[in-house]
């Protein structure tokens, strides 16, 4: 799992390794696919925009790495079998598996329609643990393999007024722990990944009220809003062999918001 060069080993090398990441169209799952691509990997990235995952693919061109797409809907669990199927065909197998896609809907418990958290959930957990129950053949395969489920630090603590998202998010790591304990002895390493406040699309509309991100920046000690990439490298940690004693473990990313 690593490369040796002149004496040194890179434990963070990913040549060689093959990852299905979700959500890759954009934001923190593009950054993901662009950073694992970086360092070697084949990449199928999975998203519901073709004209999006064009712009991803088109990212890795010069890198060591290759990025394949497939345009898909997760809520299907149909689609989520295919998207299994298409990286194992793809890339000929599957290391590395990063549940990323997910969806958001501000509202308090009271005024939130069941099929709003039906949607939410679908998404942001119930897809999580499909992906996860088809791809475990061939994580389970070789040299073993890593999930990285990118939860929220609203995954550990909660906001009002997002109750489906803050529930779906906590799931998730719930669902972490619960995995990585049944697999620990598989050689398949299950953690999470939990972003803070990220400069994403998913945030634009709070970002453009100066306010509004006046606001995130001081309810963060590090006093600004993360980049995309920055969550990508941490990432790149839990997919490496840097990571392969760590499992069942939440990774926060957060410039210190859930230290307070």
């Amino acid at each position: 799992m690593t490369t040796a060069t002149q004496g040194f080993v890179d434990e963070f090398d990913l040549t060689g390794r093959r990852a299905l990441v979700t959500g890759a169209s954009r934001g923190i799952g593009r950054a993901i696919a662009i950073a694992f691509a970086r360092r070697g990997a084949s990449v199928l990235g999975v998203a519901r925009s073709a004209e999006s995952l064009a712009e991803t693919m088109a990212a890795a061109e010069d890198l060591p790495g290759r990025i394949e797409v497939l345009v898909a809907d997760l809520r299907s669990p149909d689609s989520i079998c295919e998207a299994v199927e298409t990286a194992n065909t793809r890339l000929g197998g599957l290391d590395i598996l990063v549940n990323n896609a997910a969806d958001d809907h501000e509202s308090r418990i009271e005024d939130t329609e069941l099929s709003t958290w039906q949607r939410v959930l679908e998404l942001n957990l119930q897809s999580c643990f499909l992906l996860t129950q088809a791809a475990s053949p061939y994580l389970k395969a070789d040299d073993g393999g890593k999930v990285i489920n990118v939860s929220s630090m609203l995954g550990t603590v909660a906001v009002r007024e997002d109750v489906a998202y803050v529930s779906a998010k906590h799931g998730l790591i719930g669902l972490t722990r619960a995995t990585a304990l049944e697999w620990a002895r598989k050689n398949v390493q299950v953690n999470a990944l939990a972003p803070g406040f990220v400069e994403t699309e998913m945030l634009a509309p709070s970002l453009a009220d100066p306010d509004v991100a006046a606001y995130m920046r001081r309810l963060t000690p590090a006093g600004r809003i993360a980049q995309p990439e920055e969550i990508a490298s941490a990432a790149v940690f839990l997919a490496s062999a840097g990571s392969d004693f760590m499992t069942g473990q939440t990774l926060v990313v957060d410039g210190g918001y859930t230290a307070q």
